[in-house]
């Protein structure tokens, strides 16, 4: 072991005795006296600090860590007296015992913050420091520094877990490890939480455990003794509990959840070994009836989820137009609509409140006094629809929608201008062309942020109002907005070109455009023959734009060439009636 001597002693400020906030440098813990005194210099004898092997932080069972052995210096002063050790570690100060131990607690929040909990050995480096009392006067030694070697106090986590068994063959599921728990992209130290929702057992009980890949290919060789279990024994019903490897339990301490649940939401704490158990009851598929729609088993009227779960996510929509009169309807999932075509009505859901409340809460009609079906006056476009079935609530609102939305973003400073998006049939769908460069909204206004404006709907190709920003990959794209759906979709445009016999390449080859960040437009100096050339996207006809020069459409007539020469072309792409193209002869 390596042993480190103390450096020269120097003396350093008095403080009062029973001050506890009185300043300080350097990290340094005071000694404690009644009277200040004024600062001098003293010599001190020899004095060691003996570092010590690696120290596991999950074997100490006392709170106290040995961190090092120390020799105090011998003081020349008589009357000088020991009074205690600090431990200094880049700015934190930790009191250390007369034999070297720190508070475990205190060391594991240095290592931790430093490093992380991961329990791999890590390196502390630090310096000790002697305080002396002498008649008042304070007189302080400081070591060199020593090496502290730790291993954090933490499990071992894996990076992976998957869920064996439920509605799928034990071995089959281990060996193909197709039920893997979801995880952040963190490291699993900071982040120990893993979760997954899997369809529960319709025919009985669910029985599974949780194993690592460690455990799936032990599987795979027919040792079953390293998946988790519960602590609680072989098939308690608890939707709460510790895990535990098999190989340390008494039986298998496989996990059970009695039927009558459609969805099992699983949660670990990897860092307590804990899980939690959550039943869920929301359907895959819900559906609305009636309304513009006929009452009867059809499931034509299917609301809109996000990519989540619907553990995760439980809230559905269905934006549907209107008849302009009275319209009334109710919604089920797929038992209760099948239901209904065997003249089983009472599976549907109904409002608890008044049939015209535009929110509410909701229950099935078995537990209603009647039908209790939701109606609308239909003197909106649209309605939009929407439900969360974790909280039996609703919400109906009337919308109509405009002709027009905006993009503002990274990509065009925020809207200076904004770039527009096209619904001719007022029915919410959107469509517009605009260049992308990070994050970015869609909004009401062509100039301005009055609401509504929609962002992220907390998965891929989602929106929500007044939600956080969008963000896209640098590049132009086609944008579709589909704002009765609550979704959105992107097209990149890699190349756009002029192509047709007015052109070099005839109606074969496009000759590509270049775009222009600065203009918002896609720019060509090319030669022209007097005849026709249409734009189109890359290098096929599934988006082109034609007509004329001033209203260019999708899908537009060819454009003609009148006199042949050389051209500057600007196309603004946008959307319908808002695209052009500026053509100058040179």
């Amino acid at each position: 072991m390596k042993k480190i001597f103390f450096a020269a002693f120097a003396l350093m400020s008095s403080f009062a005795l029973n001050s506890c906030d009185d300043d300080y440098t350097d990290g340094i813990m005071p000694p404690q006296t009644s009277d200040p005194e004024a600062q001098q210099t003293v010599s001190f004898g020899d004095g060691a600090v003996t570092e010590v092997p690696t120290v596991n932080l999950a074997d100490v069972t006392d709170g106290m860590v040995q961190v090092c052995q120390i020799t105090a210096p011998t003081v020349s002063d008589n009357n000088a007296k020991l009074v205690g050790y600090t431990l200094t570690i880049g700015e934190n100060v930790l009191e250390m015992t007369e034999d070297g131990k720190v508070s475990l607690e205190d060391i594991s929040k240095i290592v931790e913050t430093i490093y992380g909990k991961r329990p791999v050995e890590r390196e502390l480096v630090g310096v000790i420091r002697c305080y002396y009392d002498s008649n008042g006067q304070s007189i302080m030694t400081v070591s060199d520094p020593i090496t502290i070697k730790l291993v954090p106090k933490a499990p071992i986590i894996a990076d992976n877990y998957y869920l064996i068994g439920a509605t799928l063959d034990w071995k089959e599921s281990a060996v193909n490890k197709s039920q893997k728990f979801n995880h952040s992209d963190k490291d699993v130290y900071e982040d120990p939480i893993f979760t997954i929702v899997v369809p529960a057992n319709p025919d009985g009980d669910t029985w599974f455990a949780i194993g690592d890949d460690a455990a799936c290919e032990a599987i795979a060789n027919d040792d079953w003794s390293k998946l988790l279990g519960t602590t609680a024994g072989n098939g308690k019903n608890e939707l709460t509990g510790n895990l535990d490897y098999r190989y340390n339990m008494s039986d298998e301490g496989s996990l059970m959840v009695p039927a009558g649940n459609k969805l099992l939401k699983v949660t670990l704490n990897m860092m307590d070994y804990t899980f939690t158990i959550q039943p869920v009851n929301i359907s895959e598929n819900y559906y609305l009836i009636g309304g513009p729609g006929e009452w009867n088993n059809s499931k034509d009227q299917k609301f809109s989820h996000s990519d989540l779960s619907v553990a995760d996510d439980p809230v559905f929509t269905y934006t549907f137009a209107s008849t302009g009169s009275e319209m009334w309807f109710a919604f089920g999932d797929d038992e209760a609509i099948e239901a209904v075509g065997d003249g089983t009505w009472n599976k549907l859901f109904g409002t608890t409140g008044d049939s015209k409340d535009l929110s509410g809460t909701f229950d099935y009609r078995y537990n209603l006094d009647g039908d209790h079906s939701f109606c609308v006056d239909g003197t909106a476009k649209f309605y939009r629809f929407t439900v969360n079935m974790a909280q039996f609530t609703y919400e109906i609102k009337p919308i109509n929608f405009a002709e027009y939305i905006w993009q503002a973003g990274n990509g065009n400073g925020w809207g200076s201008p904004a770039s527009p998006l096209y619904g001719p049939a007022f029915d919410g769908k959107y469509t517009g062309y605009m260049y992308l460069d990070g994050e970015y909204k869609f909004r009401s206004g062509e100039d301005n942020w009055d609401a509504p404006d929609w962002g992220t709907g907390g998965s891929e190709g989602t929106l929500a109002e007044q939600a956080g920003n969008l963000s896209a990959a640098t590049g132009y794209y086609k944008v579709d907005v589909d704002l009765a759906a609550m979704t959105y979709a992107l097209t990149p445009i890699t190349t756009i070109g002029v192509i047709g016999p007015g052109q070099p390449g005839g109606w074969d080859t496009d000759t590509d455009m270049t775009y222009n960040k600065e203009t918002g437009a896609w720019e060509i100096t090319i030669a022209l023959s007097a005849d026709q050339i249409k734009f189109r996207a890359n290098d096929g006809w599934d988006i082109n734009w034609g007509g004329t020069f001033n209203n260019l459409t999708q899908g537009g007539d060819n454009l003609n060439i009148t006199e042949a020469g050389t051209y500057f072309i600007q196309l603004f792409a946008y959307c319908d009636t808002k695209a052009y193209a500026v053509i100058t002869k040179q």
